[in-house]
């Protein structure tokens, strides 16, 4: 039986889809676009009766241009080409062999060794088999032996992933008493990563003897302690991302291994250590923090440990230089299972990359003041727009491609170069997208509408106007909760087309059927080879679709750079301790302070390890460069020399590397404790929150907001700014607009008081949304603030733990723990339960629930209405019954979980002072 479906808006003529013309509308009909989820639902339920949706038509909506073929295709060869754009297309794809033409293409087969509990895991997630690159990889000589190292290089989509997880999962169940870390770049990569391999190693068995298996749940206090000893002897992944109070473990972790490793060389326990997998490997030219994985990774080739390296990346040019550093095997592989078609679009006109990349550079652009000199290698053509809002080429064609798309049935991803042209362009896009829908589509839009809206900080204005039409937008200013739920509904089908900034690229594994890149630049900066590659390799779904298309917009500006941008190689990956880079003193304070070296013939051995010392062009400067750094870690007094000329840390030293801070962040801290040591404002919590500020703070500074903070603040708040350096008057002449600040000290000053308000009003129970509009920031860069301060905040205690300053340190893991549950004092136990946060928590305080036990032994009904309490009252969905039968079950499912976790703490708590 057909699905029942309702037209969610009319057009004004019949648009070309790939399936053919649509029926037509009559000239007088308008349609308006739905601004509210509780429209789109009220239509439904009119449609459900009617089968055909009847509307008002005061609102014009957007029309999709039309896009189509040119039968100027005289000059090229287009025969793959020409049909490739339009969605429904099946290409001529050659078969890739499986198990039943080449046996070892199944996990099963004998030579992996792999059991088969996870040989059938794999299978539940879809692994049912792998490619012949991937066998090729795993067979290589001493690869699952663990006896040689690995470095390879696959595109985006090719399961490179796949590989390391299957050297490394063989590496633990080979050598049961053995630990394996995986680095991963971002925490949302991680927090991926940790749900996938939790699902392949359930139920996986150690085969252990040890009875004393180092066990860290990631749960955080949630498991019973009577259950480890039934756990122990099956693999457990935990996720580390920093400031963790409990002493560093080994555990899969992100780029945070560098300090699990120093731990492990100062305890002696580093041999317990079996493989460590490097993912995105290209982030080791990564400016900022790059050189720490290859600080971490000299100091495990120094040692000659038997510990298999495994690194990997779809970006990598010197491959060969990697392997040679890393003593490694080396593997490319250029498949991919989903045939990708690239695509150029440049003045109203479609230009196929692969068929006419010698053509671009010589070809005369398109003369736009006459619209009949058509470019001899174009091949499909986009129509002129009728809307002001897409006189553009650029939104045009945006728009044409996208709702392209999403009448196939496809998914497209559209990449923007900023926060705000995503959400302008998702409304855009939403106008304009198709307008007949399944009624089971649009219930799950509605689904995803009221999960939205049952988060804490509400539903945003512009997801309740594109979410009911399949549109949805993705970047760093949302919540992770926003961009998790957005991201499971694009993935799903849900969601049609998704608009996103270029982080969500490097950052989630979140493939489509078609990728849009609106201009060249990211920001004010063309974007370089690698991140275009990175984007573009998002097209294509295995499992979902036959091919993937991009498309590069491009303007007249961008054009020579586009076509020079097309045809770039790949930069080299280069050291991260190269003189001008930040790395070198911190390779030396760390290999010292860790006692690894302390001769100059260890030290330089250990440079000989670095993947600087590969560098042909570094090594005639490589000894002046390492005396120079160690005369600066000498004058700094972070390490102290003897007569002999061996080198030892000082205390300074030695907290500066415990704390994870780099040298010269380490010296600025030491001086501000110092300085606080000597007259800290104990009558208040602003000096404290000062001090838990990053250093390195890129948000501007609201003033008029700054202004208002500053006279809003007591005694003790006002005794603390000025203590640090601030002058209220000066904030109020800045405010005012009379001057500025050009100090860069000084502004980062301003800065970190500017943050400590935030943090201030985080640990006071302020929501998240209310920040953000109260300092004119985004959300999600409230709640990013929020976790890089926790983890800041965790390397401050553990400098004053190794200063000696232990007073301090009480006070500032106190206030780290209350910056965490976002409360006060009061509520730190209650934080403590999934959900529970913040305002939550509060509220469940005032209402009665004051105890685990009392969460523990609550109804879901009972803890429904206190939930709501919190919602936000902005939102239009609170006045329609609907809307708000969907948020109340979203609710009552979250109470669940809030219950299930305060039993689990109870129940641990319980046992806990039973053994006492």
């Amino acid at each position: 039986m057909n699905p029942k479906r309702v037209d969610v808006a009319w057009e004004n003529s019949s648009t070309l889809s790939v399936a053919g013309a649509k029926r037509s509308r009559s000239e007088n009909d308008t349609l308006p676009a739905f601004t509210t989820a509780h429209q789109v639902l009220n239509a439904q339920s009119r449609a459900q009766r009617t089968n055909t949706a009847q509307y008002s038509h005061d609102t014009r909506r957007l029309r999709a241009s039309k896009i189509e073929p040119l039968s100027n295709l005289s000059n090229i060869d287009l025969s793959r080409s020409q049909n490739l754009s339009e969605c429904s297309q099946k290409s001529s794809i050659s078969s890739t062999p499986g198990p039943a033409q080449n046996p070892v293409l199944s996990l099963s087969h004998p030579k992996y060794g792999l059991p088969a509990a996870l040989v059938k895991n794999f299978a539940s997630l879809g692994v049912n088999a792998i490619y012949p690159w991937q066998a090729s990889c795993l067979l290589g000589r001493g690869h699952l032996s663990g006896e040689k190292n690995l470095v390879y290089s696959a595109p985006t989509g090719g399961g490179k992933s796949l590989v390391a997880d299957v050297l490394m999962l063989k590496r633990i169940l080979t050598c049961p008493d053995k630990k394996a870390i995986l680095v991963l770049p971002y925490v949302a990569l991680v927090q991926e990563k940790l749900k996938w391999l939790r699902r392949v190693v359930e139920g996986i068995p150690r085969c252990t003897h040890d009875d004393d298996v180092d066990v860290e749940n990631s749960a955080g206090g949630d498991a019973h302690p009577s259950r480890f000893k039934s756990e122990e002897n099956f693999i457990r992944v935990t996720g580390f991302f920093g400031g963790s109070k409990t002493r560093t473990t080994w555990s899969d972790t992100d780029i945070a291994a560098n300090s699990l490793v120093n731990t492990a060389i100062e305890d002696c326990t580093i041999d317990k250590l079996g493989v460590i997998v490097l993912d995105e490997l290209h982030m080791l030219d990564d400016e900022h923090r790059g050189y720490l994985i290859e600080i971490m990774v000299t100091k495990l080739l120094l040692l000659q440990q038997d510990i298999q390296i495994i690194g990997m990346s779809a970006t990598l040019s010197n491959t060969e230089v990697l392997a040679k550093w890393l003593n490694a095997n080396y593997y490319i592989s250029r498949y991919r299972p989903i045939p990708v078609e690239e695509f150029l679009v440049f003045e109203d006109y479609i230009y196929p990359v692969p068929a006419t990349k010698g053509l671009l550079r010589k070809m005369i652009k398109p003369n736009t003041s006459n619209s009949h000199n058509i470019p001899a290698s174009a091949c499909r053509v986009i129509r002129k727009s009728e809307f002001r809002e897409l006189a553009f080429p650029i939104p045009n064609a945006m728009v044409a491609l996208a709702c392209e798309t999403a009448a196939a049935g496809y998914g497209a991803l559209v990449f923007c170069g900023s926060r705000q042209a995503c959400q302008t362009n998702a409304v855009l896009i939403g106008d304009a997208m198709p307008d007949t829908l399944d009624a089971d589509i649009i219930e799950k839009r509605l689904d995803l509408v009221a999960s939205l809206q049952s988060l804490p900080c509400g539903l945003d204005t512009y997801f309740a106007k594109t979410i009911p039409r399949g549109v949805a937008f993705h970047h760093a200013g949302l919540t992770t909760e926003e961009r998790v739920l957005i991201a499971e509904g694009f993935d799903s089908g849900i969601l049609k087309v998704l608009v996103a900034t270029c982080s969500l690229a490097a950052g989630i594994n979140l493939p489509a059927r078609r990728v849009i890149l609106c201009g060249a630049r990211m920001g004010r900066e063309l974007v370089g080879p690698a991140m275009l590659r990175q984007m573009r390799g998002r097209a294509g779904r295995k499992g979902k679709d036959e091919v993937g298309e991009t498309y590069l917009c491009c303007t007249s500006k961008d054009w020579e750079d586009v076509v020079g941008l097309l045809e770039a190689e790949l930069p080299a990956i280069a050291s991260g301790l190269a003189p001008g880079r930040a790395g070198i003193k911190r390779a030396l304070l760390e290999a010292i302070a860790t006692k690894l070296v302390s001769g100059r013939d260890a030290i330089n051995d250990y440079i000989r390890s670095s993947l600087l010392f590969h560098n042909d062009e570094a090594q005639d400067t490589l000894l002046d460069m390492v005396q120079s750094t160690l005369q600066e870690l000498l004058d700094a007094e972070l390490v102290k020399s003897s007569s002999d000329e061996t080198f030892e840390p000082t205390q300074l030293g030695l907290a500066i590397v415990a704390s994870a801070f780099s040298p010269d962040d380490g010296l600025f801290i030491y001086g501000e404790l110092k300085r606080a040591l000597q007259a800290f404002v104990m009558d208040g919590e602003m000096h404290i929150f000062y001090m838990f500020s990053p250093l390195q703070v890129s948000a501007e500074i609201d003033w008029m907001a700054f202004r208002d903070e500053v006279h809003g603040l007591d005694d003790s708040g006002l005794r603390t700014i000025q203590l640090v350096g601030v002058d209220p008057g000066l904030v109020n002449s800045i405010a005012m607009g009379h001057v500025s600040i050009k100090d860069p000290a000084l502004l980062r000053v301003y800065n970190r008081v500017y943050t400590a308000f935030q943090l201030r009003d985080l640990s006071n129970e302020i929501p998240v949304s209310s920040i953000a509009k109260k300092y004119n920031i985004a959300r999600g860069a409230v709640q990013t603030l929020a976790q890089n301060c926790h983890g800041f905040a965790a390397g401050m205690a553990k400098f004053c733990q190794r200063m000696g300053w232990d007073m301090l340190a009480v006070v500032l893991d106190h206030m780290r723990d209350r910056l965490q549950a976002g409360a006060r004092a009061d509520l730190l136990e209650m934080a403590q339960v999934t959900y529970v946060k913040s305002r939550t928590a509060r509220l469940l305080w005032e209402n009665g629930f004051k105890t685990l036990r009392s969460l523990a032994e609550a109804a879901p009904t009972d803890l429904v209405p206190v939930l709501m309490m919190g919602q936000p009252r902005s939102s239009s969905y609170s006045n329609n019954n609907k809307d708000m039968k969907r948020v109340t079950a979203k609710l009552t499912a979250k109470a669940e979980v809030i219950i299930a976790s305060a039993s689990r703490l109870w129940e641990h708590q319980s046992v806990v002072e039973l053994d006492e």
